[in-house]
């Protein structure tokens, strides 16, 4: 019995001292780790340099920019990819360019109702209303060194194989109706032959026969695949849009706003007119400023509507034409017929030795047939003192007369000297061009004046 009680005590000691042992382990070990851990850290810590910050913190960012983008693209059958590439390009747009996208934000209210309109009928992806921007920044008058023209940057030749004519008055490729009208057709054909939207997007850059030969020869129909061996405007071309398409979409994120416009189209309304006209005459009939009408109507050139014109004026302004239709025809004959002169002035020229209509018309920046019309003549023969009236632009004058030469001769006016004297002293000077070159307002000219003469 002692003895197993003897035993029993001898167990209960040895499972103290075990315990004792797998504590004491146990905390050695932690400690180790401790140590190690700490020893861990403090060979990081160095390396956790204000750069290695910043990357991190460029990291979160461009995970921002992924997410929205991924937010952007589920809701578009196009492809919003983000990567590097793209993250140029927003970074661009973001920084020295913002002052763009402010631009472009305010000018969307007038194009992009429009675009989405078309867009829709066309059953085309929405989003391809921002390649506008990309083409042209909504800038229907755009035209690049190549020639393409308009708010889609159409080819003369394919904005005619789209429907889009080009005559001495008119650019249907300037047309914001008529031109989305044909890129949504061709966004149509192209999508038909690629099936891919960011092919459809390099096609409408580079040409689909360019596009084509690329995929032959790469053997690839993905454009990132493709985008090595690509130009580099075609090959930038799809990270620009994504760029845009993010950069409309997040702009207040990055304190981007819109800039005011004046312009508001809600209040807009179409008239024809039935006469040719000039678009000083319209300024002066409709009290439009002139740069109103023509970003109105950016399709017409020369500043000319020919007969029959559909133009876009403001509401106030159709309505005050059409309350006065009568009138204002028979004030656009007589201005035809040189009864009012609008922007113009009526000069008579007095026909000087070495004369002749090509030099009279160049010296009052005319043409020959003008001369002959106003005066009847039905030839070019001219005397010496003949009497010519000429009708010359207003603001002109002093570009006029200079033109004539490179130099000029400064004169100190004499006691007893009139302006017709001089002029007679010096051969192919007039009157009215000394006048002109010196913003004289009347022929009295003080003696010790200094006035300039062209030299001829």
């Amino acid at each position: 019995m002692r003895t197993f009680k003897w035993m029993f005590y001898q167990f209960c000691f040895m499972k103290k001292i075990i315990f004792i042992t797998f504590i004491l382990s146990t905390i050695m070990s932690f400690a180790m780790d401790t140590l190690e851990v700490e020893k861990t850290d403090t060979l990081l810590a160095p390396s956790l340099t204000p750069n290695s910050i910043i990357y991190i913190e460029n990291y979160q960012e461009l995970n921002f920019y992924d997410q929205k983008l991924r937010r952007l693209d589920s809701q578009t059958p196009m492809d919003l990819t983000y990567n590097e590439k793209v993250q140029t390009f927003i970074d661009s747009y973001l920084g020295r360019n913002k002052a763009l996208i402010s631009k472009m934000l305010s000018l969307k209210e007038l194009y992009f109702p429009l675009f989405e309109q078309q867009l829709d009928n066309y059953e085309l992806p929405l989003e391809l209303k921002y390649l506008a921007i990309v083409e042209s920044a909504l800038n229907p008058q755009a035209k690049s060194y190549s020639g393409a023209t308009g708010l889609w940057q159409f080819m003369y030749f394919t904005g005619k194989e789209y429907g889009l004519d080009v005559t001495s008055y008119i650019d249907e490729r300037k047309d914001p109706l008529k031109s989305t009208q044909a890129a949504c057709e061709y966004f149509v054909k192209l999508y038909d032959m690629f099936g891919d939207w960011n092919l459809v997007l390099a096609a409408y850059n580079g040409g689909p026969g360019y596009l084509q030969r690329k995929i032959n020869n790469v053997g690839s129909y993905d454009f990132w695949e493709l985008y090595p061996y690509l130009r580099k405007e075609t090959r930038n071309y799809i990270p620009n849009f994504i760029a845009v398409n993010y950069a409309m979409n997040h702009a207040a994120e990055h304190n981007i706003f819109s800039e005011s416009l004046d312009l508001n189209i809600s209040t807009t309304d179409t008239i024809t007119i039935k006469k040719q006209v000039e678009i000083d005459l319209l300024v002066e009939l409709l009290c439009v400023s002139k740069e109103m009408i023509t970003y109105l109507n950016p399709c017409y050139k020369k500043n000319i509507f020919p007969a029959n014109s559909i133009l876009t004026l403001p509401l106030f302004a159709v309505a005050d034409f059409l309350n006065n239709e009568q009138t204002n025809y028979a004030f656009i004959d007589a201005v035809d017929a040189k009864e009012i002169l609008i922007d113009e002035e009526r000069i008579v020229y007095d026909v000087v030795k070495g004369d002749y209509l090509g030099r009279i018309a160049e010296e009052f920046g005319v043409k020959v047939f003008e001369l002959k019309k106003w005066n009847n003549l039905v030839d070019t023969d001219l005397d010496i003192k003949d009497k010519l009236v000429v009708y010359v632009k207003k603001n002109q004058n002093n570009d006029v007369s200079l033109s004539r030469s490179d130099k000029k001769n400064e004169y100190v006016v004499q006691p007893g000297d009139t302006l017709w004297g001089i002029a007679k002293k010096h051969e192919g000077i007039s009157v009215w061009k000394i006048k002109s070159l010196n913003n004289l307002a009347s022929d009295k000219i003080q003696p010790g004046t200094k006035i300039i003469l062209p030299t001829i």
